[in-house]
């Protein structure tokens, strides 16, 4: 069970380590992108574009683009919390960093099971 706890515990460390970038990095893309979104708004505004941009921006279906392209940066700030709560019941299951006895909680390890479970 020991050997079960410390392999939980590095897994969770690990999986913690890559999110806490990707989380961390979520709310200066959704900046950087409102930004240059905010800048083509005023190319469009003081310019008038061509065929050939009008033909694009139809391709790409621009507005869904737009307004899509913010709903993705959420949902991934969004999977991004919850894979922090799952890496930190994984934590809790180990309990690596903690004495060799200790009584637990049963009432928060049940949480944690049924929040992984119904949360899907």
């Amino acid at each position: 069970m020991s050997s079960l706890g410390q392999m939980i515990a590095g897994i969770a460390h690990e999986i913690n380590n890559s999110i806490n970038f990707i989380h961390g990095n979520i709310t200066h893309t959704s900046n950087y992108v409102q930004d240059l979104l905010d800048l083509i708004v005023l190319y469009q505004q003081e310019y008038s574009p061509t065929l050939r941009i009008e033909e694009k921006k139809e391709e790409i279906d621009f507005d869904f683009l737009t307004q899509d392209l913010l709903k993705i940066l959420d949902s991934m700030k969004t999977g991004s919390v919850r894979i922090r709560d799952i890496v930190l019941s994984l934590r809790n299951f180990s309990r690596l960093d903690e004495a060799k006895m200790k009584p637990v909680d049963i009432h928060e390890g049940i949480d944690n099971t049924l929040l992984r479970k119904f949360s899907k």
